[in-house]
């Protein structure tokens, strides 16, 4: 028992933890593709949601997006750069940003928490158009589809926030964005992956209302989002208190099991 306890000392005293995911609205088997908002053809900046996170106040590890391509490979080519994205034969890569805000009066967007980028998010090629299915690709499961699904994450440096904040995804776009390209390129095709499900980690307190911003509506406001929600995940670790709460409380229950066996000698 007494290397046991000693163990535990040790491991508690380690301060890495590993993730739990606070919060999810990205499905468990990422299907082919799903709905999503184009941010070209919206006019859209930046768009996102409130969230209230599964056990309370966290400290963020990652974030995970969910990110639908409608770019063909044939329209822009394989190689070089082009509006700060690099082309290759598998897919593209684009800046994308993802801002962090603390819930404001009235569920406004409030304080900036943190902004993170990830300067060469990588993104595939929608596969080509099959026959039968007109512009779109045939897809394993029989159907036909015009974007294909994937995800993006980013590597938070433990950031901490309060059990609800709000969330916003930004990228540039040849028009829109908070620095467009001015130049034509595959992240005119590409959306933010959305969802009609409920979250199966942590909730979305306002439902059919999210946030974003617009070429007429600045900065992020309200808008009515007819229920959906964006696909995203966020991996935590709990607050250092309670990660220092936690392993007190399982070595004081060490030690005082240890010391139970000893009186019953």
């Amino acid at each position: 028992m007494k290397l046991h306890c000693l163990a535990l000392a040790v491991m508690v005293g380690v301060p890495a933890w590993a993730d739990t995911i606070a919060y999810s609205s990205l499905p468990v088997l990422l299907p082919p593709n799903v709905p999503s908002l184009a941010y070209e053809a919206s006019s859209v900046n930046e768009f996102g949601d409130l969230v209230e996170l599964a056990n309370g106040p966290a400290v963020l590890q990652s974030a995970t997006v969910g990110m639908s391509d409608w770019a063909l490979e044939s329209d822009y080519g394989s190689a070089g750069e082009l509006g700060g994205s690099t082309l290759t034969a598998a897919g593209f890569t684009i800046p994308l940003t993802l801002n962090l805000y603390n819930v404001g009066a009235g569920n406004s967007v409030g304080s900036v928490i943190g902004s993170y980028e990830i300067a060469d998010a990588f993104i595939p090629w929608r596969p080509a158009a099959s026959p039968d299915c007109g512009t779109a690709w045939l897809a394993s499961d029989g159907n036909c589809y015009n974007g294909l699904l994937s995800t993006v994450t980013f590597d938070l440096p433990a950031v901490s926030v309060p059990g609800e904040f709000i969330y916003g995804l930004a990228f540039n776009t040849a028009d829109y964005g908070y620095s467009p390209t001015h130049v034509r390129g595959p992240y005119n095709s590409l959306n933010f992956a959305l969802t009609l499900a409920a979250p199966s980690v942590g909730s979305n307190p306002q439902g059919a209302l999210g946030y974003w911003s617009t070429s007429s509506v600045t900065p992020m406001s309200q808008v009515n989002t007819g229920g959906y929600i964006g696909e995203i995940e966020f991996g935590s670790t709990p607050e250092p208190a309670g990660i220092a709460l936690t392993g007190m409380g399982l070595l004081g229950l060490c030690l005082g099991v240890r010391r139970a066996r000893l009186r019953a000698r």
